[in-house]
């Protein structure tokens, strides 16, 4: 089934410029106009296609009048960008925040498809921040960042970069953790699992639902997989921990969204681990892409996402501890240093 083959990438803006359908932003002489309503048509009528047979919550749209009103929408636009209007005003009626059409060059930079677009792919450009820290005995700091592609030598460079980080860590003492995702945006949510994979204790660690099939997302010995299909692996065998830890603390932010929300998510019930922080976006569904005939790529929701213990995450993900930080002072962060400071001192007797 279609949805086997997906992945997460973070909510980009609807509103952002999308690739045009003609050479011009602006109204088109009638000409090239009756050339951009029959694409924009013709492009409607592909990504309806792919949202009746694929979108999670299918079964509970009225197709017909939706679809009616998308396609009134374009033959009244002014420009060559009806059918993206029309397609992010679908989505907003739904009250869908995750899914959306990713422009044409974006997507053949996400995907690293040089039969497309030349360029050349510079991995820090999609990689987030990311850095490990031995805060002070016993303790120690990561920031997981978003990883927007899904190149396989970036994935595999990000998951092997996390590992060893983990492995520094690990070697210098490490007991206590804490797991940093305010920042992680999104993007591909495999070399995430991946790079974390030795923290997760258990083998599956998330599932993706739909209807009554339940898919579970699997790290083991270094490579992550969905069911029975691998995602991404590191380049050597998976690191394993010298020091089994004794509290994680998982901060998480407004701005932890999609991926970072399904790292979050895989932390979610493990024994000793709380999170702390605010509540994340709310982009708790599982994506499938699918390229469309002008390059552009349709990301869209289909399925829901469940914690190790089977339970359905909607919405918003909730901290165990919220923690307002105040303004200049990393106060989270803060807050999780007195936690592990406290768990170590009892730990120690």
């Amino acid at each position: 089934m279609p949805w086997r083959f997906l992945f997460l990438v973070f909510l980009s803006t609807p509103a952002l410029a999308q690739d045009q359908l003609a050479t011009t932003n602006s109204a088109p002489p009638v000409a090239s106009y009756e050339k951009c309503v029959i694409n924009a048509s013709k492009l409607l009528t592909e990504v309806f296609d792919l949202m009746k047979k694929n979108y999670y919550k299918k079964d509970f749209i009225a197709w017909d009048s939706l679809q009616l009103l998308a396609q009134q929408q374009v033959k009244a636009s002014t420009t060559c960008e009806g059918a993206y209007d029309a397609i992010n005003h679908c989505f907003k009626l739904l009250k869908e925040q995750h899914s959306f059409v990713m422009p044409a060059i974006k997507a053949a930079t996400y995907n690293n498809d040089t039969s497309y677009v030349c360029f050349s792919q510079n991995w820090k450009e999609q990689v987030g921040s990311c850095r490990a820290e031995l805060l002070e005995p016993e303790i120690g700091y990561l920031e997981v960042p978003a990883i927007s592609s899904t190149d396989r030598w970036i994935c595999e460079k990000m998951s092997d970069s996390l590992q060893s980080l983990i492995a520094y860590l690990d070697r210098s003492g490490v007991k206590h953790w804490i797991i940093d995702l305010r920042k992680n945006t999104g993007g591909n949510c495999w070399p995430m699992l991946t790079g974390i994979g030795p923290l997760l204790q258990t083998d599956t660690c998330v599932y993706f639902i739909r209807n009554e099939e339940r898919v579970p997302v699997i790290y083991k010995n270094g490579k992550t997989y969905q069911g029975k299909y691998e995602r991404c692996g590191t380049s050597q065998p998976g690191y394993q921990l010298a020091n089994k830890p004794l509290q994680i603390i998982v901060l998480t932010g407004n701005r932890t969204a999609s991926s970072g929300e399904i790292v979050a998510l895989a932390f979610r019930g493990m024994k000793e681990t709380i999170m702390m922080g605010l509540p994340t976006a709310g982009l708790t569904t599982a994506n499938a892409t699918y390229q469309l005939s002008n390059n552009a790529m349709l990301v869209l929701s289909v399925c829901q996402e469940a914690d190790r213990k089977g339970r359905i995450q909607e919405g918003r993900m909730k901290p165990d501890i919220i923690i307002e930080s105040k303004y200049g002072e990393d106060t989270a962060l803060q807050e999780a240093l007195m936690k592990l400071r406290e768990v170590k001192i009892l730990s120690n007797y």
